[in-house]
């Protein structure tokens, strides 16, 4: 075997150390599951337990190594402690995934106080309260990788989306400064911006219309390629950043909408 053929089938992540928050639902499973079949132990993290565990269970039928945090990451006590338990756990820390959190589809009339804390807790807070707390772990190998799950919202949003669309548009400011901050200590930060992509509560939303597969084709039809997106495409985009060959991308956003924003709507004529 030449050193070429030994590089190419050695997987690129392995015994680094990967947190991934959120990883019970399907952007945060596939995410999880993509590093382990490249190597990561991966450390997973939800607030459900049993979707968690089946994520853990997911892993574990690959062959690789996991275990389950649960935490509520918009709470600093518990963040401080999640990494914390992970490094004790597995040794140290070199891939944070802050992919948890939560939606809001609400006008601002409508939206309360405590629901635009909540959301913003969770989706913005929570990711820097993880970043915080994990940065002096990431700091000790010389090589951490942070990836912060954004959304399209923060550039282009729609109506009822005030708390959902500020708290990404504030994520992708979050990773930004943070790779100001982070750089000299050797940590890259890096964002992914999904657009449509194919979940159960997004499932869930389209049954809500009476035919259901006409509009899935008719929201696939808007994007240059024709399709909507699924969780693997957006964990194929953290599997790039994480890796080496992203040594030299930071502070960056890498969006994953099949080149959804990248138009508007020809006038009518």
């Amino acid at each position: 075997m030449d050193l070429l053929t030994e590089k190419e089938n050695k997987p690129c992540l392995k015994e680094r150390v990967a947190l991934v928050t959120g990883a019970g639902g399907e952007i945060g499973r596939a995410i999880a599951l993509r590093l382990a079949s490249e190597g990561a132990i991966v450390a997973v993290n939800d607030i459900d337990r049993n979707r968690g565990l089946e994520t853990v269970t997911n892993i574990e039928e690959q062959g690789n190594l996991s275990e389950f945090f649960q935490r509520d990451i918009s709470d600093e006590q518990q963040v401080k402690k999640l990494t914390k338990d992970v490094v004790d756990k597995f040794g140290g820390l070199h891939i944070l995934v802050n992919n948890a959190g939560l939606d809001l589809n609400q006008t601002v009339d409508d939206t309360v106080i405590q629901e635009w804390q909540k959301i913003l807790s969770v989706d913005l807070m929570g990711a820097f309260l993880c970043s915080k707390y994990a940065t002096p772990y990431l700091s000790m190998v010389g090589s951490g990788v942070i990836v912060n799950i954004a959304s399209i919202h923060a550039f282009a949003t729609q109506p009822g989306r005030t708390a959902y669309a500020s708290a990404k548009a504030g994520l992708v400011g979050l990773t930004r400064a943070l790779s100001l901050d982070l750089g000299p200590k050797g940590i890259r930060v890096n964002a992914v911006l999904p657009g449509y992509i194919l979940t159960s509560i997004w499932q869930s939303w389209i049954d809500r219309a009476k035919d259901s597969v006409a509009i899935i084709e008719k929201i696939a039809e808007q994007h240059p390629l024709k399709r909507v997106g699924c969780p693997e495409d957006v964990a194929s985009a953290v599997s790039f950043l994480v890796s080496e060959d992203a040594s030299f991308i930071t502070g960056s956003t890498l969006v994953v909408d099949g080149g959804l924003t990248s138009k508007f709507e020809s006038p009518p004529i």
